[in-house]
């Protein structure tokens, strides 16, 4: 009944880390990067020095000679004010050598984002019929499908006072403050799938339920959300520092698997925040 951690799993038992699409995004990154020094690079050596240098050692300095014809085995001496010469000369042997394993390198990702784009285990599976489908467990689970199989899963939820105030997100889920009216709201802006008061257990088999855990899509990570809302009543902050000790005891980690966020009657919570909160733990 209870989800405590956060790997994926697929229908065998197997892990799937990061999904097709991330994959594919990650590895267009590293080649608009790999294009970007391969060009900057190139522009670079167009006004490079010629030459190639000699370099001796002299007990604990080195000594740059300079060497335009191949056949001069000696080189001209460069003295230290001109060192920016050796230097321009090794910089330029370094990105020649650059843009042989980015160009290397390049070629190997095209490569790959092609064979990904037809062919992989994450999508051969849609290469069957729908009748065949049915009777086939798949190594991946698509998103969408993680998604529902996620939130399909039912848990009993914790009831409301008589004379509480009906909060409702925009999507219709009943939440207990206004803040939390406003956290709420914007995952569902974002997309983010999240539970509310999701029941978790904690080490000594303590049960608590946060106010919101919520879905990483691209890691497929699961991030339980507390907003502490009344931080100047010294009671209510004594009572959930207490309890931010023990979700560390049992694994959540603030910043890693956990968001924490805060107000007071004199600090409300700002919507730039969670805008950004959302935006670095969650997208």
């Amino acid at each position: 009944m209870f989800e405590q951690n956060n790997t994926t799993r697929t229908k065998k038992g197997q892990s799937t880390k990061m999904p097709l699409h991330n994959l594919q995004k990650e590895l267009v990154k590293r080649k608009e990067l790999l294009t970007s020094i391969i060009n900057t690079k190139s522009i670079s050596l167009k006004s490079a020095p010629q030459g190639n240098l000699r370099i001796l050692k002299r007990k604990n300095h080195y000594q740059y000679y300079l060497r335009n014809d191949p056949k001069d085995t000696n080189g001209i001496y460069i003295p230290k004010k001109d060192i920016k010469i050796a230097a321009s000369v090794l910089q330029r042997d370094y990105d020649k050598k650059i843009i042989e394993i980015a160009s290397r390198e390049l070629s190997k990702i095209e490569e790959y984002l092609a064979l990904l784009s037809n062919n992989s285990i994450e999508i051969i599976i849609d290469s069957f019929s729908e009748s065949r489908k049915r009777l086939i467990e798949p190594v991946y689970t698509s998103d969408e499908e993680f998604i529902r199989e996620w939130i399909s899963k039912p848990y009993e939820h914790m009831g409301f006072d008589e004379d509480s105030d009906e909060l409702y997100s925009t999507s219709g889920t009943r939440v207990r403050s206004k803040s939390e009216v406003i956290i709420a709201n914007m995952l569902e802006q974002y997309n983010i799938p999240y539970k509310y008061e999701y029941p978790i257990i904690l080490k000594g088999n303590h049960l608590t339920r946060p106010d919101f855990t919520c879905l990483n899509i691209k890691t497929r990570q699961l991030l339980i959300w507390e907003h502490l809302g009344m931080m100047d009543n010294p009671d209510y902050a004594d009572r959930n520092i207490r309890k931010l000790s023990l979700y560390e005891k049992s694994g959540y980690i603030v910043g890693k698997n956990m968001i924490v966020t805060f107000e007071s009657s004199h600090v409300p919570p700002a919507s730039n925040i969670i805008k950004s909160t959302i935006e670095n733990f969650l997208l």
